[in-house]
């Protein structure tokens, strides 16, 4: 693999890293056991990001995984994060970085010193590890777009080029497969709509922390401080995937013939569903010519990447339980992400949509989801462009909105079976 100046040899990454032997050998329903005792409200969460770093060892797989956990502050988002931190060999930790490091174009530093500090190289196969994606999402909107359409390139996982007055053309190209796991406060509303015109890369899911009681908070003061119980959960996962490493050091060439079809149209399913949950559409109301809605045409992504994307990520989770093979219980991870991947307000009435068993009325939508008239009418037709739900006695007190019948599965025993696993 020649270099840019053609002088020297650059030796290709190992997909799958050398990793030292655990210091004791943990199965994954004991490494769940581990994180149910010490922080029961992140074993989802930890379970997801597990199934995350694993697809390096599936050999075909070559598109990264990006997730972003959801939360107030406090919530322990970034407590999930650091059970997989100080893993050299798999991850790579930060605190804070902008999209401009990937390949760095600083003016103060020599091109030929820019390979040294230049972020893709030194991710390829490993999950970065972002703590704070809000300072991010927090930028003004052209700094946030320039940011988001670098993110959105890499994430393709072909490298990056990029050119700047100061250094000419700078470049990275050829498979660099790195997957994210980062930590943001609730996204902006603004984000997701730039999100979704650049075609987000970004899977998100809402960590949901409980309230606790009192008495929970005060028999917390006496128990086992934070971080020892951080640091058990950090020794249990890094053994965890030190061992999988060593039990499949050439990587799995995975038989997906042998996959089963019907989990493949619920994996389809749900990307059908995310693709319209994200889609970008601008509405208003004009009231100089009628009492209705205008609107432009909606920007709805293909499924196809989602589709992929998802498969993988159930894949991932069958490793971590050393198998080779996906099943149904895979499947719960996605369906949680196939919601929570899209704008706030659209995902919180979706969800609403089905526990009224798939119809809501304009007052029911008021009331579920605190929000005036005016704005639950104006999501209610949101989902109607999107083909998502269908309108009927659009703008009367009496409007109603019911799921389209091609997502009715959502409504179905087997969709709440899989959700309930998730409990």
């Amino acid at each position: 693999y020649p270099s840019s100046d053609d002088t020297k040899i650059e030796i290709p990454l190992q997909r799958v890293a050398k990793c030292p032997q655990p210091s004791q050998k943990i199965s994954f329903d004991e490494w769940r056991v581990i994180i149910k005792d010490n922080f029961p409200d992140l074993v989802f969460s930890s379970e997801i990001a597990a199934s995350i770093v694993s697809q390096f060892i599936i050999k075909d797989i070559t598109n990264p995984f990006a997730l972003v956990l959801v939360d107030v502050p406090s919530a322990g988002k970034t407590i999930a994060i650091n059970f997989f931190s100080d893993i050299q060999e798999l991850t790579y930790a930060t605190d804070r970085f902008t999209p401009a490091s990937f390949v760095s174009n600083a003016a103060n530093v020599k091109k030929e010193k820019l390979k040294e500090i230049d972020l893709l190289p030194r991710l390829q196969y490993k999950m970065f590890l972002i703590r704070d994606l809000a300072t991010l999402f927090s930028k003004r909107d052209d700094d946030l777009n320039d940011c988001l359409g670098i993110l959105t390139r890499v994430l393709d996982g072909e490298g990056l080029n990029t050119d700047s007055g100061i250094h000419g053309q700078r470049q990275y190209n050829g498979e660099y497969l790195f997957m994210i796991l980062a930590a943001s406060t609730p996204i902006p509303h603004r984000v997701w709509k730039m999100m979704g015109n650049l075609g987000s890369r970004l899977f998100f899911l809402k960590i949901n922390s409980r309230d606790k009681s009192e008495d929970e908070l005060a028999d917390q003061l006496g128990k086992l401080a934070y971080k020892e119980k951080e640091k058990i959960c950090r020794h249990a996962t890094r053994d965890l995937l030190y061992g999988l490493w060593n039990k499949y050091p050439l990587g799995i060439g995975w038989e997906k013939q042998d996959d089963s079809r019907d989990i493949k149209i619920i994996i389809a399913r749900c990307a059908k569903l995310l693709a319209r949950l994200r889609g970008v559409v601008n509405v208003w109301r004009d009231d100089s010519w009628d009492s209705g809605y205008k609107y432009e045409t909606p920007t709805i992504e293909k499924p196809d990447r989602i589709n992929q994307l998802l498969y993988n990520l159930c894949r991932g989770h069958a490793v971590i339980v050393q198998r080779e093979k996906i099943v149904p219980e895979d499947l719960q991870f996605i369906i949680q992400l196939c919601i929570h991947s899209a704008p706030t307000a659209r995902a919180n009435l979706f969800e609403s949509i089905l526990r009224y068993n798939g119809k809501m009325t304009v007052s029911e939508i008021e009331n579920d989801l605190g929000c005036s008239k005016p704005t639950a009418l104006r999501e209610m037709k949101i989902l109607q462009i999107l083909k998502i739900c269908t309108l009927s006695r659009e703008g009367n007190d009496d409007s109603e909105i019911s799921l389209a019948h091609d997502l009715s599965w959502f409504l179905s025993d087997e969709f709440k079976k899989l959700r309930k696993q998730q409990k």
